[in-house]
């Protein structure tokens, strides 16, 4: 009898609780929630706003080869945005003093506008709108506005105005 309680001891032993794996799966659970703020997630985004260090609008539109309007977008929501790398950008295109400044509710903004425009030589989807800068002659992505995209063809025309709007120093 004494062999018999061995086993049935030994059973027990190896057997786990009915809530073992579901605490597994809380504790996985917590420590997902913990750590996914803190991965780089590509799909956050930045809302800017008048008042802002800077606020930020961009108007793309795209043209076929007659002139006529395919698609128009704009946001000033980001999805990449380089602060620092940004702000160099606008000390550099506005050092010429010839970017206006504008009075809302009684403060001072400078505006800085900017045109990209791109020809297309060929058939593809484009599925955000990019503002780079070229620093020590490798590109800088300063603002990514990702958005459902819109397909082009050889001759279409993209034109993105950039509006910046700073506080006035």
């Amino acid at each position: 009898m004494e062999k018999r309680q061995s086993k049935k001891q030994q059973i027990k032993y190896h057997t786990r609780p009915d809530n073992y794996f579901v605490n597994k799966f809380v504790i996985l659970g917590i420590i997902l929630l913990v750590l996914i703020p803190l991965i780089d997630n590509s799909f956050s985004s930045f809302q800017t706003e008048i008042g802002d260090d800077i606020f930020i609008f961009v108007q793309t539109s795209v043209k076929n080869s007659d002139g006529q309007l395919v698609a128009y977008l704009e946001s000033s929501k980001f999805t990449n945005l380089n602060q620092s790398a940004l702000n160099s950008f606008l000390n550099f295109e506005a050092s010429g003093d010839n970017d206006p400044i504008a009075t809302i509710n009684d403060k001072q903004f400078q505006i800085i506008r900017r045109v990209q425009t791109q020809l297309f030589s060929s058939e593809k989807l484009v599925a955000s709108t990019n503002l780079f800068d070229n620093v020590d002659g490798k590109p800088v992505l300063l603002a990514r506005f990702a958005h459902d995209g819109y397909t082009v063809i050889s001759g279409d025309t993209l034109e993105s105005v950039w509006t910046f709007i700073r506080p006035a120093s």
